[in-house]
């Protein structure tokens, strides 16, 4: 009897690991009814099977390679609905006469799409996908500044030039797309010129926002951006659970749920 109810807590704890990308131990145990010290020895046990990493406080779900970065149109259709929901809430902090500034990414994408009816903006951006977009809307009123640089897998421009052009500009807002967030790690990316390129645009900027979607809590890349605690404000999605929310507003001022 003891098995199948140990069976069943791990194919709960799986369950909540694929739906939410991470689990927290505290939250676990009200979820089971068990104590903390059964929900780590749980995760103990997964982790040595290898269905789940630990982190502190939990779990994440298998890690990738620190330095794996998806391309661009590999990302676009992942948590579709949910990026559309974070564009939304991103763009109505943006009004006329603002100058922005965009990184490159799928989430950022989204948003650039929701921006290219507001007149007078200025956007400076190293996504040439993004700017695409906003030269494709032929807004006469916006003004679009692409940084030169060299093209990564995820279609950002990076780089001496990014560098040297970033370093001439000053911007209302960064809206910051990224691959991974943590506690211990912060923001990161697994490309070191696109971290340098993205440390170069929150200098840019007045206040910097963090666009991601649900599922890069947990996730570490290669190189960190910034702490979390360097940011002004995250907007995420509204599937992120309280618990995480409630960590992530300890080092961050404001987190939107979108």
């Amino acid at each position: 009897m003891t098995e199948m109810l140990a069976t069943a807590r791990h194919q709960r704890i799986l369950d909540l690991l694929n739906r939410h990308g991470q689990v927290r131990v505290t939250s676990l145990a009200r979820e089971l009814g068990v104590s903390e010290m059964t929900v780590r020895r749980d995760l103990s046990l997964l982790a040595a099977g290898g269905a789940l990493v630990k982190v502190h406080g939990g779990a994440t779900t298998n890690a990738a390679p620190t330095s794996r970065e998806p391309g661009f149109v590999n990302k676009l259709s992942l948590e579709a609905a949910e990026k559309q929901s974070i564009a939304a809430a991103a763009a109505a902090m943006v009004k006329p006469g603002m100058s922005i500034a965009l990184n490159s990414g799928t989430t950022t994408f989204a948003l650039a799409a929701q921006c290219t009816g507001i007149n007078d903006l200025t956007v400076v951006t190293n996504s040439p996908r993004i700017a695409e977009a906003f030269y494709a809307a032929d807004n006469s009123s916006q003004n679009i500044i692409l940084t030169g640089g060299i093209r990564t897998v995820s279609d950002a421009l990076v780089g001496p030039l990014a560098l040297s052009a970033l370093g001439q500009l000053h911007v209302d807002v960064l809206f910051l797309g990224v691959h991974g967030m943590t506690v211990e790690d912060g923001f990161t990316t697994p490309n070191m010129l696109e971290a340098q390129t993205n440390q170069a645009f929150m200098r840019a900027a007045a206040r910097q926002v963090v666009v991601a979607d649900h599922t890069k809590w947990g996730i570490t890349g290669l190189c960190q951006i910034a702490p979390l605690s360097d940011v002004d404000a995250l907007i995420t999605g509204e599937v992120l659970d309280p618990e995480t929310a409630a960590i992530l507003g300890q080092s961050i001022d404001t987190v939107v749920l979108a």
